[in-house]
């Protein structure tokens, strides 16, 4: 039941085999409305209704809550990432994975620093006025350490 994840952007830094309830990166991806819209993913699921026998297996199984299942099986887009955990368990095979049109696939962001920006910008935490505030903080804190203590000299 874990999820089989790199780290979202181009300069990969780790591969993690995580569950939503202990991976930072997956409880706050699930905290968002649309999921699929914060992390980079070029698949998603795909749902046949038909084959569908109502077991909720995939229910309990998706980290994002993006299945829900009253009689049989729907399933939520915007929610999906395509981790596949929902597939490899369907017992009547109405689940697979299938790849997003080129459209809908986001590019990766170039290292993790820009991938939590952008990840506080899609949940609202961080707008460009208090990025701003950051990077200064950040710069005076640094320039700030490089003097010399009085108590050293």
């Amino acid at each position: 039941g874990l999820v089989l994840q790199p780290s979202y952007a181009k300069d990969a830094m780790n591969i993690c085999a995580c569950c939503g309830c202990c991976c930072g990166v997956l409880r706050m991806a699930r905290m968002t409305s649309e999921p699929a819209s914060v992390l980079v993913s070029a698949f998603r699921a795909n749902l046949d209704a038909e084959l569908c026998q109502g077991c909720a297996t995939c229910e309990s199984r998706c980290q994002m809550e993006a299945i829900t299942v009253n009689g049989k099986a729907a399933l939520d887009l915007s929610r999906c990432i395509g981790c596949g955990l929902c597939v490899n368990t369907c017992p009547s095979g109405a689940l697979n994975l299938v790849r997003k049109p080129a459209a809908e696939q986001r590019k990766l962001p170039a290292d993790m620093v820009q991938a939590y920006i952008e990840w506080g910008k899609t949940r609202g935490t961080i707008s460009t006025p208090s990025l701003l505030g950051m990077v200064v903080r950040s710069k005076l804190d640094r320039m700030l350490s490089r003097q010399p203590s009085p108590i050293l000299d």
